[in-house]
């Protein structure tokens, strides 16, 4: 309640403000404010009581004057602005008593000095706490190294002042220096104990990070290990089997069961390479390096592949793309994603046309896989087209797609490139990948 009464003429400052100093700093002016007003008040009533009418009206213009700040601070008076003008006032005591009033200094005014130069430093910052010392204690220096007023003896207050107003002065300033250094302090142990909760917060934070990197780590391993093992295990058994079925299929092209298992094997053996290679350049996490690749030559690479699998569908191939189409981008991930859709555009059209053709425009160039099977489903169709690496939740919609668009999605953005699916004319599925210059 005590609290609420004497932060009342600065609490709109209060509310703006979340820096722990800052607040401490407001608090610092709102407490000696009010400590101000009191002082001064028994200030005035004990100068009249000792008919010093001199002080009596110093007194009273003071205390108009802290009322009128006390005013402006409740409305809002900015509080550095409110600080600075407190400062004034403690160099104008200081200024008036040496050279007007008092013609010397005395106890209490030194006090003033070391309240204005601890008030500064504490409320305004270095360069200000400098600035307002430096005005502080220039007229007493002036005033001792031109030995003016220098006595043996240096009074206790103003002149004519007594007992009583002597100790209210010198109490008030007292106080000041008790909540200066009270509010620093506290703030200072506040924001002290604040950056070690938030150190030992970063701490437990980074003892997490390193576990899970250490736990990712492992997994890493392991997952080169099993890449090696398919590598050995699967990749070499598919390639002897592939090489050993297509000899019998030569030797014996009547034996339809050869010349299946044939197709199947050479399939699966390029799938499992294509996989096997996306996968190693993940793992390795290099970067993609770009060369020059002539199109037509790729295109011609990839439909040598499928010629039997499009013998089977009886699917024909054609190469659009003339001889000396030149792109500069990385060959290994450019050729999965033209295996992956053609292997698609082959397995979804029966008895048509497979064909691969390009654009050239001004600032980008696209390769186009083209079908005319039954067209692509509009959930598919979209999901290529849209930013998303993510299958949809739908496990009715998810299970059309295949893991080589998977492949394809992801691959299109390493190597800085678009996939633009659309319906083919008159029917059919166009799949464009989109190459910027």
């Amino acid at each position: 309640m005590i609290r609420s009464i004497l932060e009342w003429p600065v609490r709109k400052q209060l509310e703006c403000e979340t820096s722990i100093l800052n607040r401490a700093r407001i608090k610092v002016l709102s407490y000696a404010l009010n400590l101000k007003i009191c002082t001064t008040t028994l200030l005035l009533i004990f100068y009249q009581l000792e008919n010093h009418q001199l002080q009596v009206t110093r007194a009273a213009v003071l205390l108009a004057i802290i009322v009128v700040y006390y005013i402006a601070l409740s409305m809002g008076f900015p509080w550095r602005k409110a600080a600075h003008a407190a400062m004034l006032i403690f160099m104008l005591i200081i200024w008036s008593n040496l050279y007007i009033f008092q013609k010397g200094f005395d106890l209490v005014t030194l006090q003033y000095i070391l309240v204005v130069s601890a008030a500064a430093f504490y409320g305004l910052g270095n360069r200000w706490g400098v600035i307002y010392s430096t005005l502080a204690v220039t007229p007493f220096l002036a005033d001792v190294l031109m030995g003016l007023h220098i006595t043996g003896n240096i009074a206790w207050g103003p002149q004519g002042s007594g007992r009583t107003t002597i100790v209210i002065q010198l109490l008030q300033n007292f106080i000041l220096m008790v909540l200066i250094n009270y509010f620093f302090f506290s703030s200072f142990y506040e924001t002290i104990d604040d950056l070690d909760a938030r150190r030992d917060e970063l701490r437990a934070s980074l003892e997490s990070l390193e576990d899970s990197q250490r736990k990712l780590q492992t997994e890493y391993v392991h997952q080169k290990h099993l890449i090696a093992s398919i590598s050995h295990d699967i990749k070499s058994p598919l390639r002897f089997l592939m090489t050993t079925t297509g000899r019998l299929a030569r030797i014996h092209p009547d034996l339809s069961m050869v010349r299946a298992i044939s197709q199947s094997s050479y399939r699966l053996y390029h799938f499992m390479k294509n996989l096997l290679e996306y996968t190693e350049f993940r793992y390795k996490n290099s970067a993609v390096q770009f060369t020059y690749l002539d199109l037509n030559e790729m295109v011609e690479q990839k439909f040598a592949i499928f010629v039997q699998d499009a013998e089977v569908n009886a699917n024909r191939f054609v190469n659009g793309v003339v001889p000396g189409v030149i792109i500069k981008n990385n060959q290994q991930l450019v050729g999965i994603i033209l295996h992956n859709l053609i292997d698609n555009a082959n397995k979804a059209t029966n008895g048509g046309t497979v064909s691969v053709t390009y654009e050239d425009f001004r600032e980008e160039l696209h390769l186009i896989v083209n079908d005319t099977g039954p067209g692509m489903e509009s959930t598919v169709r979209d999901w290529i087209n849209s930013a998303s690496k993510q299958l949809p939740e739908d496990e009715s919609t998810s299970q059309n797609f295949g893991m080589g668009l998977l492949i394809v999605k992801e691959i299109s953005t390493l190597i800085r490139a678009r996939l633009l699916a659309k319906p083919n004319q008159p029917v059919g599925t166009s799949v464009h990948i989109i190459f910027s210059k």
